[in-house]
């Protein structure tokens, strides 16, 4: 009777033992689960302030170089509006062929009439040089002019090429009863023929009087022919 009472008493305890031991790995185990959210909160916590923190800084710094860049633009161009070229300034000309695709530099020495002259004066002389365009340049296909450096130690001009849009070379108007030759800009004189429209018939008098645009010097030479003969 006792040795069933030891053992009945031994079950109970060997029975609470297990329950405690359960317990108390099972409070561990939810412990260490709790412990390595909390671990894992506070690392995901971290990485995203120190993106944060990372990005606002490269924002900041990339602002301030692009603060940085934009006042030396600034200053440089500055510095070039107030230079005026000299007598030794580099004068240098870029030439770009359309038709070919390709571009030549040549270096002049420059002229005199640029001497003092600022960017603005430069920037002038361009407008004005495509308005009164010279006839050699107009035979050649200029077809704009521009400043694209400027400083008291250099100035390059770009002039742009393209051949395939002169249509013609010549033109051909009756001027005070005679037959004058223009180039193709219809401002410079090529030649004074002496031919008088009067002895021309009223066809031909009707187109000088309109102009008559020649495409080449062999066109030109025959039109010529036809009305001294």
């Amino acid at each position: 009777m006792i040795n069933q009472k030891i053992l009945y008493m031994a079950g109970c305890v060997g029975v609470i033992a297990c329950v405690a031991l359960g317990s108390s790995i099972g409070y561990r185990f939810a412990v260490d689960k709790m412990e390595k959210i909390q671990t894992d909160y506070e690392s995901r916590v971290s990485e995203l302030v120190e993106v944060n923190v990372t990005k606002i800084l490269e924002d900041k710094v990339q602002k301030l170089v692009q603060e940085a860049v934009e006042q030396n633009e600034e200053i440089i161009a500055a510095s070039a509006d107030n230079d005026t070229l000299e007598v030794d300034t580099v004068y240098q000309i870029q030439n770009y062929d359309v038709t070919k695709g390709t571009t030549s530099t040549d270096y002049e020495t420059l002229p005199e009439e640029f001497v003092g002259f600022t960017r603005k004066d430069a920037d002038d002389y361009c407008k004005e040089y495509m308005d009164m365009l010279p006839a050699e340049e107009y035979l050649a296909g200029l077809q704009s002019i521009g400043v694209v450096s400027f400083s008291k130690e250099r100035i390059i001009i770009k002039k742009v090429y393209d051949s395939s849009k002169v249509k013609y070379r010549y033109y051909l108007i009756a001027v005070d009863g005679e037959v004058v030759v223009y180039y193709g800009d219809k401002k410079t004189i090529y030649e004074y023929t002496g031919i008088e429209t009067k002895n021309l018939s009223e066809d031909e008098n009707t187109a000088l009087k309109n102009g008559i645009e020649v495409k080449d010097e062999d066109e030109l030479f025959s039109i010529l022919e036809n009305y001294t003969s």
